[in-house]
C-alpha cells in the first residue's frame, strides 16, 4: 500500500537521487524553446522545464538545477546514516551544521509559531512507529513525552535536539526551490516539480501561465488546474501512503496525539514558494479545516483548497482566482 507519491519520504543521497536521465524533450514555441528533462530524486520522479530563447544555456541551467537538487538532498535526508540529520537524530546535538540546514530548521521555527505547532518535525518517532508496524504510534509519543520543537536549539555552529527530527514536511518543497533558484540564472521562465511540490516563475514573460493540476484523491484525474506565474504549490494527503485498508492511519500525525487526521483527504496550499507551501500544507492537513482556513488566511499570499472525506470541497478566499478551470 506504499507507492511513490507527493509527499514521498526523502531517500539516502547514495540511493536513487541523480539515477539518470529517463526523458527530455525540446519544444519550439516560436523564438521560445522549452527544454524538459526528468530524473528519479527523493524517491519520487523531479522534472525540470526551461523555457528560453537560448537552448544551450537552458541544458546548462537544467543540470545546474539538477546539481543543487542532489546537493540539497543529502543534508535534508533522515534516510542516509552519515547525513546531518541523522547524526543530529543519533547523537542529540551536531556540531557545525549546513548553513542550509540551519535556514531550513529556522524556517521550520517560524511556521511551528505561526501555526501554534501544528507543525512539528518532531514526531518522526510516531512517523516511524507507523513505517515499521513494530510499534504503535501512542507508545511512540508516549515515550517522547512533552518534548516539541520549542525543545529543538538551533545556532549556526550547534544544533541540539531531545527527540529525532523528519524534515519530511517541507524538505522536498526546499529542495524544489533550491533547483529553481538554479535555473533562474540561465533561462527566462521555468518550472521545477518534484512528486507534487511544484516551483514555477517566469510565466507570465513566457507567453502564458504555468497550469497545475490538483489530483482528484477519490479517483482518476484532476479536481482542479490553477494558474501560476510565480509561486509554489504543494499538496499533502492520505491517500498514497497509508498503513490500513481505509487509510485512517497514515503518514502525516498530529502532533501530541499521535493520530493521524481523517478530517481530509488532501490539502493544497498555494504559497510564494513550494517550501512555503510544503510545511503549510502539512500543518493545514493535522487542524480542523476552520482552523486552518483562519491560519493560511493570516499569510500574504497563501490559499488552500480542502477536500474532505465525505466528498466535500472548501477553499480560503483568492482560491477562485487562481483557478483555470473555469
Amino acid at each position: 500500500m506504499r507507492e511513490l507519491d507527493r509527499r514521498s519520504f526523502l531517500t539516502a543521497a547514495g540511493g536513487v537521487a541523480g539515477a539518470g536521465l529517463l526523458g527530455r524533450t525540446l519544444l519550439d514555441r516560436g523564438e521560445l524553446t522549452e527544454v524538459r528533462s526528468t530524473r528519479l530524486m527523493m524517491g519520487t520522479l523531479v522534472t525540470v522545464t526551461a523555457v528560453t530563447r537560448t537552448p544551450d544555456r537552458a541544458e546548462i541551467g537544467v543540470e545546474r538545477a539538477f546539481a543543487e537538487m542532489s546537493r540539497l538532498e543529502s543534508v535534508f535526508t533522515r534516510h542516509d546514516p552519515d547525513g546531518e540529520v541523522a547524526r543530529l537524530n543519533e547523537a542529540g546535538v551536531l556540531a557545525d551544521p549546513a548553513p542550509e540546514l540551519v535556514a531550513l530548521l529556522r524556517r521550520c521555527r517560524r511556521v511551528y509559531d505561526r501555526t501554534e505547532g501544528a507543525f512539528d518535525p518532531t514526531v518522526l518517532p510516531v512517523v516511524t512507529a507507523y513505517e515499521s508496524g513494530r510499534d504503535h504510534p501512542r507508545d511512540a509519543r508516549r515515550r517522547v513525552g512533552d518534548a516539541t520543537f520549542d525543545s529543538v536549539e538551533v545556532s549556526a555552529s550547534e544544533l541540539r535536539a531531545s527527540t529525532p527530527l523528519t524534515l519530511d514536511g517541507v524538505a522536498k518543497g526546499a529542495v524544489v526551490d533550491a533547483g529553481v533558484a538554479a535555473l533562474r540564472d540561465w533561462v527566462d521562465a521555468g518550472l521545477v516539480e518534484a512528486g507534487g511540490d511544484v516551483r514555477a516563475f517566469g510565466g507570465s514573460g513566457s507567453g502564458s501561465r504555468w497550469r497545475v493540476g490538483i489530483e482528484d484523491p477519490r479517483g482518476d484525474g484532476l479536481v482542479s488546474t490553477l494558474r501560476l506565474d510565480d509561486g509554489g504549490v504543494a499538496t499533502s494527503g492520505s491517500y498514497r501512503i497509508y498503513y490500513d485498508e481505509d487509510r485512517t492511519n497514515h503518514h502525516i500525525v498530529t502532533p501530541g496525539t499521535g493520530r493521524s487526521p481523517t478530517e481530509d483527504t488532501s490539502v493544497t496550499v498555494v504559497a510564494p514558494d513550494a517550501a512555503t507551501a510544503d510545511a503549510y500544507s502539512t500543518a493545514a492537513f493535522v487542524m480542523a479545516d476552520d482552523r486552518a482556513s483562519s491560519v493560511v488566511a493570516a499569510r500574504d499570499g497563501l490559499s488552500a483548497l480542502f477536500l474532505t472525506r465525505d466528498g466535500d470541497r472548501r477553499h480560503t478566499d483568492g482560491w477562485d482566482d487562481l483557478r483555470a478551470d473555469d
